[in-house]
């Protein structure tokens, strides 16, 4: 049986995916074409995909549960994760079975309608990158002369409508995403990175770029930029970051990776009109 292999890369995390069916019968995988390598380098994670009916797998029961989108669970020490309303004999439309540390997992799906049902891939890299210093924030985010500059807020708040204000100052492939970006620190520096996961703007891309300033923002009346301390940091990233809450040594461990960041990065509150006088507020702050 013929297998085929594909790697997506995000963040610097590698994701290799085998399966004994063609790819291209997934409608999700042009959504990550600019994320799919060519590589024989060491892979974060392996998946096995496999098109077959879930197998019956006893766990401890569900412990993470969200709006009955998907379900987590346990069987001895492996992660059991299952995405979609349960169809055969109460089994879920997708399976996969994950190590402890989700370096490896098997995945089942129904059908081949999709390959990570929009969720598998964020569910994985958030805990991936938990593991390897750093983690995914509602942001927007942009490469500026060699420097990147990260937008967090939640819906509304103007995320969109910032990396707008870019788009006629920089190339498309340095605006990084508009939604959800990923911030990480690879040797001694926080980079920031192109998720394939866009918001309203659909701009997505795989490039990254030094973190240099964040800014916390919202709309406002005026134009108006303030250095935050530690202590209003912590709470708001918090807020906004993707953390794998059902792991609690993950969350244990994004403590200290916030700490990290505060201690390098300084950070902002940003209130601002929707016109180009916020942009050159902003390049004015850049230091």
């Amino acid at each position: 049986m013929a297998v085929n292999t594909l790697s997506l890369k995000i963040a610097d995390i590698t994701i290799k995916v085998k399966s004994d069916v063609e790819f291209k019968r997934f409608d999700d995988l042009e959504f990550y074409k600019d994320f799919m390598i060519k590589t024989d380098e060491c892979a974060y994670c392996r998946l096995d995909h496999k098109i077959a009916d879930a197998p019956d797998i006893k766990t401890d029961g569900g412990y993470f549960s969200p709006l009955n989108a998907w379900r987590l669970s346990r069987s001895g020490r492996k992660n059991v994760l299952c995405v979609g309303p349960s169809r055969k004999m109460g089994r879920p439309e997708n399976l996969t079975v994950f190590d402890p540390d989700y370096s490896k997992g098997k995945m089942y799906q129904e059908s081949g309608g999709e390959l990570f049902r929009g969720f598998i891939d964020q569910f994985l890299i958030a805990n991936l990158l938990s593991r390897n210093n750093g983690f995914l924030l509602h942001a927007s985010g942009v490469a500026w002369e060699g420097k990147g500059l990260c937008f967090s807020g939640p819906s509304g708040a103007g995320k969109s409508t910032l990396l707008n204000m870019f788009k006629d100052e920089v190339e498309r492939k340095h605006l990084l995403n508009d939604d959800k970006l990923a911030l990480r620190k690879t040797g001694n520096k926080w980079r920031i990175f192109g998720t394939p996961w866009y918001g309203e703007s659909r701009v997505s891309s795989s490039s990254n770029a030094p973190l240099s300033e964040l800014f916390f923002i919202h709309h406002s009346k005026t134009n108006h930029v303030r250095r935050l301390s530690a202590a209003e940091i912590c709470p708001q990233l918090m807020t906004q970051a993707l953390l794998p809450l059902w792991d609690e040594e993950a969350t244990s461990r994004a403590l200290g990776i916030f700490q990290d960041l505060i201690e390098s990065i300084p950070v902002y509150e940003l209130g601002f009109v929707p016109d180009k006088s916020a942009l050159e507020l902003i390049k004015k702050t850049i230091k």
